[in-house]
C-alpha cells in the first residue's frame, strides 16, 4: 500500500509536469522547451516569463503581470489541469478522480538551493496580493528552529536584499551585521537545540564518550562545571528533553574544550564569555547559509578584488 501511494504520487506530479510542458510548447510554438522549472511532491513551478513577453508591453508593473498571470491561470491553466487529471484517472481506471491542483504563488523571482529548499519573491499567495513582494521561504536556515535568534531576522533581511536589491548593498549589510553580531551576548548568538543523549554519552572518567554530538558534549561539560564549582543551587543541571543553547569556544580556554551548552544563560562563574568564538558562530549561523544561496546566483558575500578594480 505504501509503495502504491508513493508511485501514484510520483505518476501524478510527473504526468501534470509533462502535460504543462506540452501545453506551453504548443502555445508558444517552441519545441521541447522545459517550462516547468521545478516540481515537488504535490507542486510544480512554471516559468510564465516567455508568455508575458508575448504582450510586447515593456511597461507592465509587477502588479500588472501578477493580474495577467492570475487571469490566465483561472481561464486556461486550471481547466486544462482538471482535464488532464480526468484523462489520467480514465487511463488508470480509477474509481474516482481525486487529483486537484490550484494556483498558489505568483512570484517575480525564485532561487532553488536544493530539493525542498527555495525562496520565492511572492507578489500574490493564494489570491492575496501584496503591495510589496513578500518572501516565501522553504527549508532555508531563516525558518529553522536551530538558527540563533540574532541570525533569523537578519537572514530574512539578507534574503530580501538578494531578491530586491544589489550585490553591493548585500555586502554592506553583511559587514554591518558582522560588527553588531560581535557585540551580542552569548544567548543571542548560540545555537538552540533539544537535548537528547545525556545518559547515553556520559562517561564517568572522561566526562563524555567518543562520538558525542557537539551540543550533548557541551551539556555534559556544563553539568560538570556546575558540580565542580558547587553551583547546583544556583543553576539548573541539563537533562534529556531540555531546551539548550550551545556555542563554540576559542582555544586555549579554561574549559580546555571547544564547546559549551547552557539551559538559559552562560554563568559568569565559568569565565567563558570572552572565549566564545564569535567568528565561528557568525560563519556557521549566518554566513554559510547566505553563501550557499549566493553560490547559486553567482554573488559573493564579500567584495572581491579584480584586475579592473586594481586599475580603477
Amino acid at each position: 500500500m505504501a509503495e502504491a501511494i508513493t508511485m501514484s504520487g510520483q505518476l501524478s506530479i510527473r504526468w501534470i509536469e509533462k502535460k504543462i510542458n506540452e501545453y506551453f510548447n504548443n502555445l508558444l510554438k517552441t519545441n521541447r522547451v522545459d517550462y516547468v522549472i521545478a516540481s515537488d511532491t504535490d507542486s510544480i513551478y512554471v516559468n510564465f516569463e516567455p508568455l508575458v513577453n508575448l504582450s510586447g508591453n515593456s511597461k507592465l508593473t509587477d502588479s500588472d503581470i501578477s493580474d495577467l498571470i492570475d487571469k490566465f491561470v483561472n481561464a486556461k491553466i486550471q481547466p486544462f489541469i482538471d482535464k488532464c487529471y480526468n484523462e489520467l484517472a480514465s487511463k488508470m481506471n480509477a474509481c474516482q478522480q481525486k487529483m486537484f491542483m490550484k494556483r498558489e504563488t505568483i512570484a517575480n523571482k525564485g532561487i532553488w538551493k536544493a530539493k525542498k529548499m527555495y525562496i520565492l519573491n511572492a507578489l500574490d499567495i493564494e489570491g492575496v496580493k501584496f503591495s510589496e513582494p513578500q518572501l516565501k521561504i522553504q527549508g532555508i536556515e531563516a525558518v529553522r528552529s536551530s538558527t540563533p535568534k540574532a541570525c533569523k531576522k537578519n537572514i530574512k533581511l539578507a534574503l530580501d536584499i538578494i531578491m530586491n536589491k544589489s550585490e553591493t548593498e548585500l555586502q554592506a549589510f553583511i559587514e554591518l551585521f558582522r560588527d553588531d553580531f560581535m557585540q551580542l551576548p552569548f544567548e543571542e548568538v548560540a545555537f538552540p537545540r533539544g537535548m537528547n543523549g545525556i545518559d547515553k554519552y556520559k562517561d564517568r572518567h572522561e566526562i563524555y564518550k567518543k562520538g558525542t554530538p557537539i551540543h550533548v558534549k557541551g551539556a555534559l561539560l556544563y553539568n560538570n562545571l556546575v558540580k565542580k564549582n558547587n553551583l547546583e543551587k544556583k543553576y539548573t543541571m541539563i537533562a534529556d528533553s531540555d531546551k539548550i543553547k550551545f556555542a563554540y569556544l576559542k582555544y586555549p580556554n579554561p574549559l580546555m574544550d571547544g564547546v559549551i551548552s547552557v539551559p538559559e544563560v552562560l554563568p559568569p562563574e565559568f569565565n567563558l564569555q570572552k572565549y566564545v568564538d564569535y567568528d565561528m558562530q557568525f560563519r556557521k549561523a549566518f554566513l554559510d547559509p547566505i553563501t550557499s544561496i549566493l553560490d547559486v546566483i553567482g554573488w559573493s558575500a564579500e567584495k572581491r578584488s579584480t584586475l579592473e578594480s586594481f586599475f580603477d
